[in-house]
C-alpha cells in the first residue's frame, strides 16, 4: 500500500521585528509553497472592519490567529506544504500547533536577534510607514517607552516542540546563510 508523503510544514518564529517575515517569504518562494502570516490576515480583518483604536487592534488578535491555524490545517488536510509566519508564544503555540505537527513534517526556524535591534527594527517599520496602521505600532511604542506596556520577551523564545529546529541569526543577513537555511529545511523534512 502507498503512504502518502505527509506536506511540509515550516514554522518561521521569533520576537518582532527579528526578520520572521522576511526571511519567511523568502523560504515560501525557494521552496515553492504558500506563505501563510498572521498579521496579514489581521490586517485584512482591520480593512473590513472599523479599527479605531489600539484596544480594538488587540481585539482583533484572536481572530486572526483562530483563521490563521484554521487555514493551516486546511492547507495540511489538502496535504498541501506551507510556511507558517507570525509571532508564536511560547508555551501557548506549542498546543496549538501539534494538530499541525501530527499531519505534517515540520521544521522549525527561530529567528535570533539582540533585544534592543529588535526594538529598533520595530520602531523603525513603524516610522518609515511600512507597518499596517491596524498595529497600532505607534501607541505601543509610546507606551512602551513610558514604562507602561511591558515586554515578556520569554514569550519569543524557541518553541518546546520536538522537531527540527534551527537558530538563524538575523541581525547582520543570515547565519547560517539563506542557501543552508533551505538544504536544513529540505534535509531536515526528507526522514
Amino acid at each position: 500500500m502507498h503512504r502518502e508523503t505527509p506536506p511540509l510544514l515550516v514554522i518561521v518564529n521569533g520576537a518582532p521585528g527579528s526578520g520572521k517575515t522576511t526571511l519567511s517569504r523568502r523560504l515560501a518562494d525557494a521552496l515553492q509553497l504558500p506563505h501563510l502570516e498572521r498579521d496579514g490576515l489581521k490586517e485584512i480583518l482591520a480593512d473590513h472592519l472599523e479599527v479605531a483604536d489600539l484596544a480594538q487592534s488587540n481585539a482583533l488578535t484572536p481572530a486572526a490567529v483562530g483563521i490563521f491555524y484554521a487555514l493551516a490545517a486546511e492547507l495540511a488536510r489538502a496535504r498541501v506544504g506551507m510556511v507558517l509566519d507570525q509571532a508564536y508564544r511560547r508555551g501557548l503555540a506549542e498546543d496549538q500547533l501539534r494538530p499541525l505537527l501530527a499531519s505534517c513534517r515540520t521544521v522549525v526556524i527561530h529567528c535570533v536577534v539582540p533585544r534592543e535591534v529588535s526594538v529598533k527594527r520595530y520602531t523603525g517599520r513603524f516610522e518609515r510607514g511600512t507597518r499596517h496602521a491596524a498595529h497600532f505600532d505607534g501607541e505601543r511604542i509610546a507606551l512602551f517607552r513610558a514604562g507602561k506596556l511591558q515586554i515578556d520577551w520569554s514569550r519569543s523564545d524557541p518553541l518546546k516542540l520536538e522537531v527540527p529546529t534551527l537558530l538563524v541569526e538575523t541581525e547582520d543577513g543570515y547565519m547560517p546563510a539563506f542557501a543552508e537555511i533551505v538544504e536544513f529545511v529540505r534535509r531536515s523534512s526528507s526522514g
